[in-house]
């Protein structure tokens, strides 16, 4: 037995250690098996009426593809609208492209592996594109297939909604029925920041500076109910101009217009003064006749180089003292001392005077008051210079005033290099004059540092503000007069004109069918406000258009809106009223496009993360999980995996 035993005994210890190990695991083996069964069994959610049951086992597959769709980067749509963190997410978009019937097999998954591969531009394969991808969600080769074509037909699905058409024929109808309506009325406006009839209390100082502490950073305008009192780009000018009629004058005596010179230039180019030409030989006997429009032409081109050698003559002086300094970018760093080193305009005047026998130039400067750009656009004030630009800055000639934005001291310009103290470019009026220029001080933007810089302008606006809390409490009585004395009486007791706006419509039929332009009418004393518009039409388009507007219940065609964006109130009063018809919709229905375009302008636009988003997926499918956030449910599978299942303790 024993020598039995000696000779098998490595044999017997293999088999009875394996026997007695088994003995061992199996009871674990049972119970981690009962437990997984358990887990994957589970039921994670329901979704659908009646409600179906998705199990933890199914969203733990879903889990797997959520990890693939994140690794395919933000700018993939799912990851866009949160799917790649949310398996709940990714379920539910999947149910629904399921349900349309958009999700391709296998090949389609392909087809997206290789665009994978192509846009990697790292020479791999589509097939390799699979193996990265699966690996690194955990998921089999077929499996990464079916999950990259699911991703396809989820795209397809969110590609076809956002593209699809969102209004009906009887939307379009609707749509322009409201936009080309037209209302004729009488109107008044109240506008609080003109009416002097409403008397108000004088404001405090502490409600001053609130008032200049809230909108002290915003531009006249441009803040809250226009208000704005910072101050803008601010500068002084200097300037001179020589007119072209000067030069004119100055030439009468030039040897060019000699009758020798002029009948050369007539045998030259007998076409361009309107002779015959060279072959006839009917050159010299024709001349006599063409005197005059060949002298008319020589002294306009004469007039044109003088013009241009005094604009050279002008950019070379000036030049030369900035021919030493350095430049950061595209604009000269000037030094200390360039106030003295600059060439003066008055001497410049002087120089081209001299050099061309003419009179001096005048040289004109701004006032001690600070200027805008828009002021230079005043041609009482600056002449010559209100008109005067430039062609070097691209296809649209610059003005004057258009260059002033781009100075250096003022932010500056990428294409225009422009700075305060050197001079400007040459500038030329349409008539040819000539404008030389240069800024002389600036005061670039900035808030208020004290009430006293703005006082007035605050001090108007809270007088406004009062005026229109006024109106807007008297509304029921200005509606009332309005109704029983007439609008002119509510006119009369504010002081305010009666105005006949003819043709109150929100769209321009005209415009709409060549341009599909929405271009609006305008409000006499509000201009084309598109909210007062709207609101007009809005009131007017429930009256009837087959019965006279006087026939119709007075409430109806008479009111007022209240328009806090400008602190004014309309009063209308409907007079006539000029509806779609029949002709016109036929028009329109021929070629929708334009009146698409506009409805699409009113709509907000489409938000793939709002229509699909887990919320609006949610309630549409019924969808509710059976645990508070599926990010417990992965805790408590980390917790079980990494510590084991917690026995109880009883």
């Amino acid at each position: 037995m024993f020598k039995f035993l000696r000779k098998y005994d490595k044999w017997i210890l293999a088999i009875g250690g394996s026997l007695l190990l088994i003995t061992f695991l199996v009871p674990q083996a049972i119970q981690g098996l009962s437990q997984y069964s358990a887990q994957t069994g589970a039921t994670w959610a329901t979704v659908g009426a009646p409600p179906a049951t998705l199990t933890a086992g199914e969203a733990d597959f879903f889990r797997r593809q959520v990890r693939l769709i994140d690794s395919l980067g933000p700018q993939n749509m799912l990851n866009r609208i949160g799917a790649g963190s949310d398996p709940a997410h990714w379920f539910l978009l999947l149910r629904e492209a399921e349900a349309a019937g958009l999700i391709g097999g296998p090949g389609s998954g392909l087809i997206f592996a290789q665009q994978l591969a192509t846009n990697s531009g790292e020479g791999i394969t589509p097939e390799q594109v699979v193996v990265l991808l699966g690996g690194q969600a955990g998921l089999s080769y077929p499996q990464t297939l079916e999950t990259l074509a699911q991703i396809q037909g989820v795209g397809r699905l969110i590609s076809l909604v956002s593209s699809a058409g969102r209004f009906s024929d009887t939307r379009l109808r609707g749509t322009a029925a409201r936009k080309s309506l037209g209302v004729a009325a009488d109107v008044v406006v109240l506008d609080a920041r003109t009416l002097e009839s409403i008397p108000v209390t004088k404001a405090d100082e502490e409600a001053l500076v609130a008032q200049l502490t809230s909108h002290g950073e915003s531009l006249a305008g441009e803040g809250d109910q226009g208000f704005g009192y910072r101050i803008p780009d601010r500068f002084k000018i200097e300037w001179m101009s020589i007119p072209r009629s000067e030069i004119v004058a100055s030439m009468d005596d030039d040897p060019g217009l000699g009758p020798i010179e002029l009948r050369k230039a007539y045998q030259r180019n007998p076409e361009r003064f309107g002779g015959g030409s060279i072959s006839t030989g009917s050159t010299s006997g024709t001349f006599a006749t063409r005197a005059d429009k060949v002298r008319e032409l020589i002294l306009a081109d004469l007039v044109d180089a003088r013009m241009q050698a005094i604009a050279k003559f002008a950019d070379d002086r000036l030049q030369f003292p900035r021919r030493s300094l350095d430049r950061r970018g595209l604009h000269f760093e000037l030094p200390e001392d360039w106030s003295t080193r600059r060439l003066a305009l008055s001497t410049l005047a002087t120089d081209i005077g001299e050099e061309f026998d003419i009179p001096a130039p005048a040289v004109q400067q701004s006032s001690e008051e600070w200027l805008i750009a828009e002021d230079l656009r005043d041609a009482d004030r600056f002449g010559l210079l209100s008109n005067a630009s430039t062609e070097l800055f691209g296809r649209t000639r610059t003005t004057t005033a258009d260059l002033i934005p781009a100075l250096k001291e003022f932010g500056g310009s990428d294409t225009i290099p422009v700075q305060a103290f050197v001079s400007l470019p040459s500038l030329n009026t349409p008539e040819g004059d000539l404008v030389i220029t240069r800024i002389t001080e600036v005061d670039p933007s900035h808030a208020p540092t004290d009430l006293e810089e703005v006082r007035d302008e605050v001090t108007a606006d809270l007088d406004a503000i009062l005026r229109y809390e006024t109106l807007v409490q008297s509304m029921p009585e200005i509606i009332g007069t309005a109704r029983t004395e007439g609008i002119r009486a509510v006119a009369n007791t504010y002081g305010a004109p009666v105005e006949f706006a003819a043709d109150i419509r929100e769209a321009n039929l005209e415009f709409l069918l060549q341009y599909g332009i929405t271009m609006n009418s305008s409000i006499p004393g509000i201009g084309n406000d598109a909210e007062a518009i709207a609101e007009v039409v809005n009131r007017a388009i429930f009256l009837d258009p087959t019965r006279p507007v006087a026939d119709q219940p007075i409430e109806d065609r008479v009111f007022a809106i209240e328009l806090p964006e400008r602190l004014a109130v309309l009063v209308v009063s409907v007079e006539t009223l000029s509806p779609l018809t029949q002709e016109t919709w036929a028009r329109l229905a021929t070629n929708p496009a334009p009146l698409q375009t506009a409805l699409s302008r009113d709509l907000a636009p489409f938000d793939p993360a709002e229509v699909f988003g887990l919320e609006a997926l949610s309630a549409r499918h019924a969808f509710e999980l059976s645990r508070v956030s599926d990010s417990d449910e992965d805790e408590e599978f980390e917790i079980e995996d990494s510590t084991g299942p917690v026995e109880s303790t009883g």
